[in-house]
């Protein structure tokens, strides 16, 4: 804290707003990623949800009728969400009754065991089971796989966007700072002027100028 402390008035001032409001804006741009982030993670389960949903509904007459190609068709429909990286279908048993794979994951890929209904976010993946019901009945169960490279592409757009918004109301605070310090400095440095040719001088019929009511106006007065 020493040399803070002997710092001078006009660098403690910007140093003081400077710090102020970075830290005021990087606390309001970190609430606005959050917030951000945890919307867009149920955004997007709502959406994987919603194709578990329809790829569940489709699939209960492959199921009831053991048609595997059916089964194969409607999942292949996932082609069209370029996220999907993996789905399956289970039948009642909970063995593997057709699967999916995207087709940049080449090589066999094993099914993993059903789970309870519900969905769990991993380091780079989402991974969501959902019942397939018929007459009230459970038939089987769906499994959806979705990466994240979305939220972490959007995650990168947020920090650069963080950045420069960052280094702009630096730059606007520093600015300002220089211009407003001068209201609070420049008594001050009158003042410490003044004293400096009473001590040294010993003119004692110096007189600092008061410029204003405040403290300072009044600290003025006081050492007039």
């Amino acid at each position: 804290m020493h040399p803070l402390r002997d710092m001078s008035i006009k660098r403690k001032l910007m140093l003081i707003v400077m710090l102020t409001s970075s830290a005021a804006l990087l606390l309001a741009c970190a609430a606005f990623v959050a917030y951000e982030l945890i919307t867009f993670r149920r955004t997007m389960t709502r959406h994987v949800s919603t194709l578990a949903d329809i790829i569940g509904a489709n699939s209960t007459a492959a199921l009831t009728f053991d048609d595997l190609r059916a089964a194969e068709e409607t999942l292949g429909a996932l082609r069209a969400e370029p996220h999907i990286v993996a789905a399956s279908i289970y039948a009642r048993d909970g063995k593997v009754f057709a699967k999916y794979l995207r087709g940049d994951r080449g090589g066999e890929w094993s099914a993993p065991q059903p789970e309870e209904d519900g969905h769990r976010f991993g380091e780079d993946h989402l991974d969501l089971f959902r019942w397939i019901v018929l007459d009230r009945e459970r038939i089987g169960m769906v499994y959806l796989r979705s990466d994240l490279q979305e939220m972490h592409a959007r995650l990168k757009r947020y920090v650069g966007i963080v950045i420069i918004v960052m280094l702009a109301s630096s730059l606007v605070a520093f600015l300002l700072s220089s211009k407003l310090r001068q209201v609070i400095s420049a008594p001050i440095m009158h003042l410490a002027e003044t004293a400096r040719v009473v001590s040294v001088e010993k003119n004692y019929a110096v007189r600092a100028v008061k410029q204003s009511q405040d403290e300072l106006g009044l600290l003025i007065a006081a050492f007039n």
